[in-house]
């Protein structure tokens, strides 16, 4: 048979929160903010190797053409 009657109510424990710790904060990334950075960047190079590749040879051709002329 069905009732109308209310559902008792839930207690409420007064000093609840206070007898565990809080959760952990989650984790900051500002500490990593230059090493992630600097991943950023070498993945980067090695993503686009042949451009990489072409920089460092004409880097390369251009230090050899400086000193070919030197003494």
């Amino acid at each position: 048979m069905l009732t109308f009657d209310s559902i008792p109510q839930a207690r409420v424990v007064r000093q609840g929160g206070q007898q565990f710790a809080p959760p952990p904060a989650p984790r900051t990334f500002e500490q990593h903010a230059f090493r992630e950075k600097v991943h950023e960047a070498l993945a980067l190079a090695i993503g686009l190797w042949p451009l990489t590749a072409i920089i460092l040879v004409a880097t390369g051709l251009l230090i050899m053409a400086g000193n070919n002329g030197s003494p």
